[in-house]
Order: structure tokens, then C-alpha cells, then sequence
């Protein structure tokens, strides 16, 4: 464990450093990531009933879940990164604030994919908590968004009530595991490319740039795996989990507006 310790300031150090070629003179400019929730072609909205392709109906009181470690790729592959304490970012659709987030210092240039991981790193899930703030502190903002008994973060929560033939009851996803600290267990985190090759986003100098992302609730039970919500009405930390967790990893996608 003390070499693990030992290790964790060098490996931070390290993906910050990332490859980026920009250089430290390079032209910078800010980006905005805005989020649109969908469900298939449908507006989605908390509180409203969707129909499921298996005949199954869903109603959703609760979305929450972490984005980080995000990196933006440029058409040769060379990757400007995020710095990581900017880039945990918590979704809470109740809070709509929290669908738009911005990002400074970007260097110049056209970018042609973004990568984000869902959930939060299982680095940054066994750092001290001084290395913890904001989004990720377990005292404020992440104190619903944490298991204290199995130290670790819950990546993705769905909330909400189904209804299945005659039969009715209610939704809970919480989706965690980092795969484990010094035991093995699940890992629900789920690292995602979107592809902005159809309207590349383009940061210019001292200009702000917004980057429209969709989240398509429906591939929540869809995405990988179709699944029975009646079958499957509560998972939490379990290997059914990662079903669920692969199935959102499906949900992002690059908007396209005029």
C-alpha cells in the first residue's frame, strides 16, 4: 500500500502532462460543453412517462451522474487534456446549471473528437480527501453520490418508477465500483469517444466556443443490452451493474446545430 501511495503524486503528474503539442505559447481560447437529455426523438423531461420498445413504460424522478478526465482530439490524434481537478463535472437534471460546463486555457485549433469518462476515476477514488473538493467532496456536494462503506464513488444514479403489464414499483440504479483497492471488485467506470467529425468544434483565440453533447436517456435499458426494467427494478453494487453501466456509456453523442 505505501508504494501505491508513493506513486499516486507521479501518476497525477503524469496524465496532466498528457501530449498535447500545443506548446506553452500557443493561442487559447474557452469551450462550454452543453448537455441535452433525450429520450430516442423524444424531449426528456423528469416526471413524464416514456415507452420502452419492449412494451414496458418508465417514468424518471432522478438523473444524476459524474463526468471526467476529459480530453479533446485533434484530427492527427494529439489530445489536449483537461486538467484533472477542472474536470469533474456532476449532472443533476434538477439542477440545470449543472448541464453546461466551461473550460478555459484551450489551445487554438479544430478538434474533431472529445473523450469523456463516466464516473470517477479509480485514482482519484483512493486519494486523500484534501485532493477531493467540490464535486467529489463526500461531505457537500457528493454526500448522496458516495458509499462510505465501500469507499467509493456511485458513477450514475437513476431514479424513478416503471410499470410492466399490471404489474407497477419503482427504478433505483446507483451504478458504482472503481474495480477495487486492494481487493478486486466491479468496475462501472466507462470511458467514452464522441465523434465531432461531422461539425468539428473549433477554438479560436480569445473566443468562447459552445460544444452541444446529447444524452439519450433510452439507451440507458437499450443501449448494449436491452433489459427488462421489470426484471431488473434495483441494481446497485452487484455484477448486474456493469450491464447497466455499458448501457450508458452508449447514451452520449455530439448534437449538431446550425
Amino acid at each position: 500500500m505505501k508504494q501505491i501511495t508513493m506513486l499516486l503524486p507521479l501518476l497525477l503528474f503524469l496524465y496532466g502532462c498528457g501530449d498535447d503539442p500545443a506548446g506553452p505559447n500557443a493561442s487559447l481560447g474557452s469551450m462550454n460543453i452543453s448537455i441535452n437529455h433525450a429520450f430516442a426523438d423524444k424531449e426528456f423531461v423528469l416526471g413524464t412517462t416514456f415507452q420502452l420498445a419492449n412494451g414496458e413504460s418508465i417514468s424518471c424522478s432522478m438523473i444524476r451522474y459524474y463526468l471526467s478526465n476529459i480530453k479533446l482530439e485533434r484530427a492527427d490524434g494529439s489530445m489536449h487534456v483537461i486538467p484533472q481537478d477542472s474536470s469533474y463535472k456532476l449532472i443533476d437534471m434538477s439542477v440545470p446549471s449543472t448541464l453546461k460546463c466551461s473550460f478555459s486555457d484551450i489551445p487554438a485549433g479544430t478538434y474533431t473528437a472529445v473523450h469523456i469518462v463516466v464516473g470517477v476515476d479509480s485514482l482519484r477514488s483512493t486519494m486523500g480527501l484534501d485532493k477531493r473538493t467540490g464535486v467529489l467532496d463526500i461531505g457537500a456536494a457528493a454526500q448522496d453520490m458516495y458509499w462510505s462503506w465501500n469507499q467509493g464513488y456511485i458513477h450514475f444514479k437513476f431514479e424513478g418508477t416503471y410499470a410492466s403489464g399490471s404489474a407497477t414499483g419503482g427504478i433505483r440504479y446507483h451504478v458504482g465500483g472503481f474495480g477495487g483497492y486492494s481487493t478486486q471488485t466491479i468496475n462501472c467506470i466507462r470511458s467514452v469517444r464522441i465523434n465531432l467529425a461531422s461539425k468539428p468544434c473549433i477554438i479560436s483565440s480569445n473566443q468562447s466556443t459552445t460544444l452541444h453533447l446529447a444524452a439519450d436517456v433510452n439507451k440507458i435499458f437499450t443501449g448494449k443490452e436491452a433489459i427488462s426494467v421489470a426484471t431488473n427494478n434495483s441494481v446497485m453494487f452487484a455484477p448486474y451493474a456493469t450491464t447497466i453501466a455499458d448501457n450508458y456509456a452508449t447514451m452520449f453523442s455530439h448534437l449538431v446545430k446550425d
